[in-house]
């Protein structure tokens, strides 16, 4: 009976051996879908996350639009507010400057004492003559008035930065520039 012995051993054996392989192979298998299923667990939960972060994205984006839009619409208004008081001011300036040149009127210097009689009196008092005409011409220009405003001007600085420079409106820049010009034309 021993070759039957040798063969319930040897059957036992492989029953026990296979016993073991047996429940390995299905461990095995099963750790994979496993590991799949917290793979897939954890790429949903990001997915989730992605959307909520990206709708909190899109609705901070909307909002700085409508804050922009606003803001843009508060700065339109202000800029509109501007451009009329600079209108009012500029018509209140010319409004001025008309009545003030309407009142303006040359400064009478005397002049010296000429006697017609003497030929070599007049040549000789002619230069203080042409010099004080000049002066009361230059002394009552608008240019005399405003010295700084010109002088800047013909630095070549703009409006803007002499309108800063002095504290006065564009507008009046402008129109002190234009009436200077309009005198140097008649004077011309």
């Amino acid at each position: 009976m021993q070759p039957y012995l040798q063969y319930i051993v040897l059957l036992g054996a492989v029953v026990i051996v296979g016993a073991f392989v047996m429940p390995r192979k299905k461990q095995d298998t099963a750790l994979p879908s496993q590991s799949m299923q917290n793979m897939e667990t954890a790429l949903e939960q990001f997915m989730e996350n992605m959307e909520k972060d990206n709708e909190d994205l899109v609705l901070l984006v909307r909002t700085a639009q409508q804050e922009s839009k606003l803001d843009a619409d508060r700065k339109e208004q202000r800029i509109v507010e501007l451009e009329r008081k600079c209108e009012q001011l500029t018509e209140q300036l010319q409004k001025k400057m008309s009545e003030s040149m309407a009142y303006m009127r040359p400064v009478e210097t005397p002049l010296p004492a000429v006697s017609l009689n003497s030929n070599e009196q007049l040549v000789k008092d002619a230069p203080v003559v042409e010099h004080i005409i000049e002066e009361t011409v230059r002394m009552n220009t608008i240019q005399d008035r405003y010295k700084e405003l010109f002088t800047l001007y013909e630095q070549g600085k703009s409006i803007e930065a002499i309108s800063k420079k002095l504290g006065m409106n564009k507008g009046e820049v402008q129109l002190i520039i234009q009436l200077a010009k309009q005198e140097d034309s008649v004077h011309a």
